[in-house]
């Protein structure tokens, strides 16, 4: 299994509406910290019309298919602290723990730094920490916050030695040229 990480266009809306609906409620719980009926409009807006400045995005497809099977995204949640990102994922029950959203996190983490981002912040539930320990292996040690409903935690990020390469398509899309091979189970 390999997924292709590329990132988020307008005419993946419908996909991503197939992500969210292929999910458990579990997974979509874990992510938007509710029960959500249906991916939110607003922030499906956000991630198909903001700037990468403002909500970058990626997804994650199964490279035999061409299903997405996951979607990473870094918001900056508070427009008067652009160097802050807040990341959060989705992905795919079958395919998590495959690497999946540790290949998200690289592209995201790695445009991040490029646009000058210096701090990081993820939000999970307590118990489910995994996300939190994959960022500190990546970035470097940070602080952990917890409170009733989960645990925060906050991250610094050097600043790149050179700038992240991208791939330019045909159609003139740009595609970040990430493949990651997904452990099988």
């Amino acid at each position: 299994m390999t997924a292709v990480i590329e990132l988020v266009r307008p005419d993946h809306r419908s996909a991503l509406h197939l992500l969210f609906a292929a999910c458990s409620p579990e997974t979509v719980q874990l992510r938007f910290r509710a029960r959500l009926p249906a991916l939110p409009a607003a922030y499906l807006e956000s991630l198909l019309a903001g700037p990468p400045e403002l909500h970058d995005a990626v997804v994650a497809s199964d490279r035999d298919s061409g299903t997405v099977v996951g979607l990473g995204s870094l918001a900056l949640p508070d427009q008067s602290q652009p160097d802050t990102g807040e990341l959060g994922l989705l992905v795919v029950d079958g395919w998590q723990r495959r690497g999946i959203g540790r290949g998200m996190t690289e592209v995201l983490v790695a445009r991040a730094r490029v646009r000058g981002v210096s701090r990081l912040v993820a939000e999970v539930a307590h118990g489910r920490s995994a996300l939190l320990a994959a960022l500190a292996r990546q970035v470097g040690p940070g602080a952990r916050h917890s409170t009733r409903e989960g645990v925060t935690g906050l991250y610094r990020l050097d600043q790149p030695s050179s700038p992240l390469l991208e791939v330019g398509h045909h159609d003139g899309s740009t595609h970040v040229g990430n493949a990651v091979q997904a452990r099988t189970a």
